[in-house]
């Protein structure tokens, strides 16, 4: 056998190497993660401050879905191990059910760090995005007589103007309650029957059942509706990015945090991984704070907003006080008997 000359030796040695890198940087640029959202300006935002840095950062390709938050979608997806979503942002009661029915990879925090995380935002299945709150949400300029609670809501003839609330009970029937006179502190459990009455009073008073995040917005703004219930940041995006006259009343909306999750069988659970520890960085989460007004998780965002910013969003201390903390776990506990139940309520 022919020894090989040192000079020959290196330059092939130069060769494979080169090779390794050009195929190393070949696969980084062919990876992609599939992150599943809220669509419209809410995802625009998410756009902003976290997938587009994201991708510049790693060359990771970051494909986006959205839905309107319906738990069947991912259960389905995960139940039949065709699972094209590496991420999704989820409410609280679905993050639950979902954590119940083994559905999401558990978060392996000694991969990743996160400084300034809050506790609160620490789950063993996901980690809190951002918190964000549900309300009333009207056009200044078309009402001069404005419900600040659910009961005046409810209140046709007080405060007369067409109404959209959104088509999922989640929430709805705490609005209900609290609009029946239920105080807030023995809200849960809820009284079920109870809260398909009240809402019984005023259904054929709702002009439009919305199931985006963006549709409230655009009844307000074409004046198809007066008062509606709403997700805060889209009004707060409305009013600051497009200088429109929508205002979001804090008085009994409902609080609570959207939670990435990564789903069981996830094909980049890795890089999902990555994402979301980039994602709850505090430059990022002050930067979607800037964006969309959302409650950072990471208390080090806060060295990034000055004051004015603060008092506008859910998680500034005169803005808690006003809300009430939705409860996740009575959710996913009874989130398949109510949804059964609501669709019957909405057919009859």
């Amino acid at each position: 056998m022919k020894k090989i000359k040192p000079i020959c030796l290196i330059f092939i040695l130069i060769l494979f190497a080169n090779c390794n890198c050009n195929n190393t940087e070949k696969n980084i640029k062919n990876q992609e993660l599939v992150i599943c959202s809220f669509g419209g300006s809410f995802q625009e935002s998410q756009r902003k401050a976290f997938f587009e840095p994201f991708e510049k950062l790693t060359g990771i390709k970051i494909k986006e879905v959205n839905y309107s938050g319906e738990y069947s979608k991912i259960k389905a997806m995960v139940m039949s191990g065709n699972v094209d979503f590496d991420i999704v942002d989820v409410e609280l009661g679905t993050f639950l059910s979902g954590v119940k029915d083994s559905a999401y990879e558990k978060i392996d925090y000694k991969k990743i760090k996160i400084p300034g995380l809050m506790d609160v935002a620490k789950y063993d299945y996901g980690i809190a995005t951002d918190f964000y709150s549900t309300g009333i949400g009207y056009n200044k300029k078309n009402s001069s007589k404005i419900p600040n609670s659910w009961k005046e809501f409810w209140d046709i003839k007080s405060y007369p103007g067409t109404r959209a609330l959104r088509k999922n009970p989640y929430t709805l029937l705490e609005m209900a309650l609290l609009a029946d006179g239920v105080p807030e502190k023995s809200l849960y459990p809820l009284d079920v029957e109870r809260a398909f009455k009240s809402l019984d009073k005023i259904k054929k008073s709702i002009k439009v059942w919305w199931t985006t995040g963006q549709q409230p917005i655009q009844l307000l703004t074409t004046n198809e509706v007066d008062f509606t219930s709403v997700w805060s940041g889209r009004i707060w995006s409305a009013k600051h990015s497009n200088n429109l006259s929508l205002e979001f009343s804090y008085n009994q909306a409902f609080l609570e945090p959207e939670i990435w999750v990564i789903l069981k069988g996830a094909k980049n659970k890795e890089n999902a991984l990555k994402f979301i520890e980039f994602a709850s960085q505090a430059k990022q989460q002050a930067e979607m704070t800037k964006l969309f007004g959302t409650g950072p998780v990471n208390k080090d965002a806060f060295k990034y907003l000055d004051n004015t910013m603060e008092k506008e969003i859910p998680t500034s201390a005169e803005n808690l006080k006003k809300q009430i903390m939705v409860n996740g776990k009575w959710w996913a506990q009874n989130q398949d008997k109510i949804a059964e139940k609501w669709e019957e309520w909405l057919i009859k």
